[in-house]
């Protein structure tokens, strides 16, 4: 019973900081995703 509620809190955990970081990230700007795809490109 302790290891199944630690396995939870532990994946809890694990999503909130994979939720944050996804959330603070800096995405591309629209011209950078277009500079990104010309390179690709050539």
């Amino acid at each position: 019973m302790r290891r199944t509620l630690l396995t939870l809190l532990g994946a809890i955990a694990a999503f909130g900081v994979l939720t944050a970081s996804y959330a603070t990230a800096e995405l591309p700007t629209e011209g950078g995703a277009s500079a990104i795809v010309s390179q690709a490109g050539n």
